[in-house]
This record gives C-alpha cells, sequence and structure tokens, in this order.
C-alpha cells in the first residue's frame, strides 16, 4: 500500500488530514510533517516520515505549494529515491481518491490523484433561468 505523507507550511498539513478523516474516518500509513522550523529540520523529519511509512509500495508527498520548501525538501529527498513522488498544490479530492487507488503502481496512482485534484478545482457560477409568463400570469 502507498504510504503518505502530508507537508506544508504551517498548520496546512494537519488541517488538511483533519478534514480527510473527517469525510473518511482513520487513516492508515499517514504521516503529517509541518514546516515550522530550517528546511534542514524538515528534511531529516521528511527523511524518517518517509522511512516510517513506506512499505514496499512506494511512498508520495503532499505539498501545499509546488516550488515551496516543503515541496522543494520533499524532491529533494525523492532524486535520491525510486519510490517516492511528490506531488505540489495538495487538495482534499485527490486525498480522498488516493484512499481507493493505494494498492495501485505508484505512477498510476499520481497520474490519478493529480486528475482527480484538478477536475475538483471549479468556481460556482450563479445560473439565471429565463421564466417565461404567458397571458393569464402563469
Amino acid at each position: 500500500m502507498i504510504g503518505f505523507v502530508i507537508t506544508g507550511h504551517g498548520s496546512f498539513p494537519n488541517g488538511l488530514l483533519e478534514s480527510v478523516q473527517l469525510i473518511a474516518g482513520d487513516i492508515e500509513q499517514v504521516e503529517v510533517i509541518p514546516f515550522e522550523e530550517s528546511s534542514d529540520r524538515l528534511e531529516k523529519l521528511l527523511t524518517q516520515s518517509i522511512e516510517n511509512v513506506d512499505t514496499g509500495s512506494g511512498v508520495v508527498c503532499f505539498a501545499d505549494l509546488a516550488g515551496g520548501t516543503p515541496f522543494n525538501v520533499s524532491s529533494k529527498i525523492a532524486s535520491i529515491n525510486d519510490n517516492i513522488r511528490v506531488i505540489g498544490g495538495a487538495n482534499s479530492p485527490m486525498l480522498l481518491s488516493g484512499l481507493f487507488q493505494r494498492k495501485l503502481p505508484v505512477d498510476d496512482f499520481v497520474d490519478i490523484v493529480l486528475k482527480e485534484g484538478k477536475e475538483n478545482i471549479k468556481k460556482f457560477e450563479v445560473n439565471v433561468i429565463d421564466t417565461v409568463v404567458d397571458s393569464d400570469g402563469i
């Protein structure tokens, strides 16, 4: 089963996991690493968390912002480990979808959760319906 590490600035990763757990219940093989200190400390924490959730099927690090420190540090770790993938711009729909895909090969998993994450970004629009009132006021 693919392991999850959720990382990001401040309370983002904890909030994301709490949100997903509210919908899906407890989640196995997941760790949360907030970025609150130095990038060196973050690297140590991420490395340990990856080891903790890795059962041989791969690990996906979900980071809040592509290009942010948690994403960059996760990418540095992934660059020297074949079974680690990193996704920036993590959101609830991609994590929820991923819960049901964790037995797939890690690259297939990443493709699916990226698609779900993108497809669930929507804007609200008000649709105005034209109504025609006939001469009787009906």
